[in-house]
């Protein structure tokens, strides 16, 4: 996961420290859903993994999803789990959280080659690594579509959102695109309209194709040079 960053300097090593990972939700959030106690340890780091793997992999199954299922699937017992989390509202929002910074650090980490790049295959750069991103496990990015839309996430997914339009911005600036608050103003438009492409394309065939891919992209750049 990474950490939010200021401002992305033009210069190579801020490229680079942009893209590692680090944390983007730490115990000191403002969460929805936040858990009960944040693992510290390594042992316990790997519980609430094998937690959240358990419901991943539930959800993909089609199966149930009660802290019971969750819990026996993950090799704990229902009080490891209650140590963590208050309920299956709040493990499908830590699985939310994880399967979005995953796409956030993604994105960031295509950042230094995209700004390598010419605008339009820097654009296809980021668009491409959101699409890997979105699609490296489909069912549960469905399913969990369906479930959060019925859960408070709204905090989480801002953070999110931050993340993302950071990223992006930091591309506009390095590609001369537009600077400060332009950047930022015309990253959360093209992060959200992008988001909504991909979404619908995926409602569509199931799968994002080359065309597709270069549809998004052309779609992206037509904003950009509006501006």
């Amino acid at each position: 996961m990474v950490t939010p960053q200021t401002r992305l300097d033009t210069d190579k090593n801020s490229l680079r420290s942009y893209a590692d990972v680090t944390r983007i939700f730490t115990e000191n959030s403002d969460l929805a859903l936040a858990p009960r106690k944040w693992p510290c340890q390594a042992r316990s780091r790997a519980t609430v993994d094998a937690i959240l793997e358990a419901t991943a992999l539930l959800l993909e199954e089609g199966k149930s999803c009660s802290t019971n299922a969750i819990a026996e699937r993950a090799g704990v017992g229902i009080a490891t789990l209650y140590q963590y989390f208050d309920g299956r509202d709040g493990v499908i929002a830590a699985l939310s959280r994880q399967v979005r910074a995953r796409l956030a650090h993604t994105v960031t980490s295509a950042l230094e080659t995209a700004c390598d790049q010419s605008l339009r295959e820097g654009v296809r750069s980021l668009v491409l690594a959101a699409v890997q991103a979105d699609t490296e496990r489909p069912l549960l990015a469905a399913r969990l579509d369906e479930i959060e839309a019925k859960l408070p996430l709204e905090t989480n997914h801002r953070q999110i959102m931050i993340e993302l339009c950071s990223a992006v911005a930091a591309f506009l600036e390095r590609q001369n695109v537009a600077y400060g608050v332009k950047a930022e103003a015309l990253a959360a438009d093209l992060c959200t309209i992008a988001g909504a492409l991909i979404d619908a394309a995926r409602e569509r065939s199931g799968t994002i194709e080359v065309d597709q891919l270069a549809r998004i992209t052309g779609q992206l750049l037509a904003i950009i040079h509006a501006e």
